[in-house]
């Protein structure tokens, strides 16, 4: 466990709002006793994800600047309790803010604060700020138009990246792989960029836009607030675009850090009436943090640091004390990071399947690997080597927290990359009892070979060959070649570099050459005599069909009558189960599969390798 005030390393913990509870991480001043403190207020959904690294960095240049910082995660999103479909998000969120405010006043009895949101979180912090009178100050970081601006934004990225048979509720909708219901937009919709309730409030507030550089849309927000007589500052910050990219692609620019760092000593000693950051004095241990577990709808959930230094992190969910479950507590699934993605998983799927897992008796880890969330970096290890044998150790490492916890069978589940990890993983560690494979576009590096080059158009993002194929029947394609929609170049050299891969192997094959010896079929059947179990997820057309297919044959057929190993494809859905009825479907097949191995349901285990299902049936 992290040891509060450490001075080092930011304390994780869970605190209470409104009958539910959220994830908080506590990062301590350093040097200083009487510091200012920070609230950092989170963007929401998808781009919550990608700026997570980011904010994280944040948090930890204030701290060391001589700030105390909390970060946290809204109800209902990342490691809190709660999901989308809940009623009253934004309250609640607006709650969280407020809750988290008077969280760090507890710990440190820090007086004066400054709520600093990004994206929608300054919008929801301005609302927050007119609730408590210990903010003094304002950090706004590209912040929305309005509500309803942000909500136009949703639903334009939802007409632009639907799924073709996708469908939801009236009024709700599913964007970038996140839930909004009718009444969620609705009450984004209502939040007015400027709540009427600051222009009575009475106070003096120093305020600063920073406006992203792409895309500048705050500056009338700065001339509005200034007008309500609050002493604002309106600047451009650098860097917005590489802050907010995919997860894996996040860069922070130190520019906008230095920035936010020095406006922030200047104001804070404008509001103490003399500089607290220039006289540094030992700092006095702030008071205990709340728990290090919640508890939610019959699971129990505890923030836990192992592994070796500063270590990992990662979110242990079991079935709540007392309840019998069969034995299922001591099967632990591991989920493994997709690319820079932290430990919820890409559209919060892992914080959902945990938990699902948990109600039904087992145990679930969600992790990072070193350098990605919350757990401590390696050097030579990234996002960017995911695919290396590197990654393998940090799984041990938490196989070895498991074991401890007094779980005794292990399973690895992975999205992607993540499952590259979990095969490396289950091929040099005998303890993994099985492994669930989803999406993988590739299990084995072999860049070395001859037939390096298709493994590399792998990792291009098109669909799977039978995807184009049906496709050639749809009259609309060809409208869509005629306009040059369509990257016809790219997607004959993906079928063509596949297409060549398998006339190599059928000619080896005549000639009675051996297989090589890092062949993936090979080592899966050695896994299978081992006694250790494969499950493959496949969306149907999804680009890694075809990389699985080539070395299990159409359909897993290479391995069939195999009881260790199946195949299950899902229609509809895309690379990373972002819709509901996908993910609805993955943890009931991946219930189903852990009952029926462990002897847990009625009937041997199933020796099928296909199951076409449609999620939405």
């Amino acid at each position: 466990m992290s040891q509060i005030g450490s001075g080092e390393v930011a304390a994780p913990f869970f605190f209470p709002v409104r009958g539910s509870s959220c994830m908080g991480w506590f990062h301590p001043a350093q040097g200083l006793r009487q510091a200012p403190g920070v609230v950092m207020c989170r963007a929401i959904g998808f781009e919550s994800m990608c700026a997570y690294g980011a904010f994280t960095q944040i948090s930890e240049a204030l701290a060391l600047a001589g700030f105390h910082v909390l970060r946290f995660d809204y109800p209902g999103t990342g490691d809190s309790a709660g999901d989308d479909a809940e009623p009253e998000r934004v309250q609640h969120w607006i709650d969280g803010i407020e809750a988290a405010a008077k969280m760090l006043t507890r710990i440190t009895g820090c007086e004066r604060l400054t709520l600093l949101g990004l994206r929608l979180g300054a919008t929801l912090a301005l609302q927050a700020a007119t609730r408590l009178a210990s903010v003094e100050s304002l950090v706004l970081w590209a912040p929305c138009r309005s509500g309803r601006a942000f909500a136009r934004e949703l639903r334009m990225a939802t007409t632009q990246r639907a799924s073709r048979t996708q469908t939801a509720p009236a009024g709700d909708i599913q964007s970038l792989g996140f839930l909004y219901t009718a009444q969620t937009l609705a009450d984004l919709e209502a939040l007015p960029a400027l709540p009427p309730q600051l222009a009575a409030a009475g106070r003096s507030t120093k305020v600063l836009v920073l406006d992203r550089d792409d895309m500048p849309q705050g500056l009338q927000l700065a001339q509005s607030l200034g007008s309500l007589g609050w002493e604002t500052r309106y600047t451009v910050a650098p860097g917005y675009a590489q802050m907010m990219a995919e997860p894996r692609e996040t860069r922070l620019a130190a520019d906008s850090v230095t920035l936010l760092i020095d406006w922030l000593k200047e104001a804070a000693a404008g509001a103490a009436g003399r500089s607290a950051l220039a006289h540094a004095m030992p700092a006095r241990p702030p008071r205990e943090l709340a728990a290090s577990q919640h508890a939610w709808q019959g699971v129990q959930e505890t923030a836990a640091r192992f592994g070796p230094g500063p270590g990992l992190f990662g979110v242990l969910t079991q079935p709540q004390p007392a309840q019998p479950h069969e034995g299922r507590e001591q099967t632990a699934i591991l989920m493994l990071n997709v690319g820079g993605n932290y430990r919820i998983g890409p559209n919060r799927i892992y914080t959902t399947l945990a938990r699902s897992l948990a109600q039904a008796g087992y145990s679930a880890l969600r992790f990072d690997l070193p350098g990605i969330g919350d757990s401590a970096g390696l050097d030579g290890f990234s996002p960017r080597t995911l695919y290396s044998r590197d990654a393998t150790p940090p799984v041990r490492a938490a196989i070895d927290f498991l074991v401890e916890q007094g779980c005794r069978h292990f399973y690895l589940l992975g999205i992607c990359s993540g499952s590259f990890v979990a095969f490396q993983t289950a091929l040099s560690d005998a303890r993994v009892t099985g492994q669930v494979l989803m999406n993988s576009r590739l299990l084995e590096w072999r860049e070395a070979q001859p037939d390096g080059s298709w493994q590399d158009a792998m990792q291009q993002a098109y669909k799977s060959s039978g995807f184009y194929r049906r496709q050639l029947l749809e009259p609309a394609v060809y409208r869509r070649l005629l306009r040059g929609d369509i990257d016809v170049l790219g997607i004959s050299r993906r079928m063509h570099t596949l297409l060549m891969a398998r006339v190599r192997r059928s000619l080896k094959q005549l000639l009675g050459r051996s297989p090589p010896t890092d062949d993936v079929l090979a080592k899966v059947r050695g896994l299978s005599m081992r006694g250790t179990n494969t499950l493959l997820l496949v969306t149907q057309d999804d680009d890694g069909r075809d990389y699985l297919e080539f070395h299990f044959g159409s359909r897993g057929s290479y391995l069939e009558g195999d009881p260790h190993f199946k195949m299950v494809l899902v229609e509809n859905s895309d690379h990373t189960f972002s819709d509901a009825p996908a993910q609805a479907f993955v943890t009931a097949a991946l219930k189903a599969h852990l009952d029926a191995r462990h002897g847990l349901q009625a009937g041997r285990p199933t020796k099928d390798c296909l199951q076409l299902v449609n999620p939405e049936g």
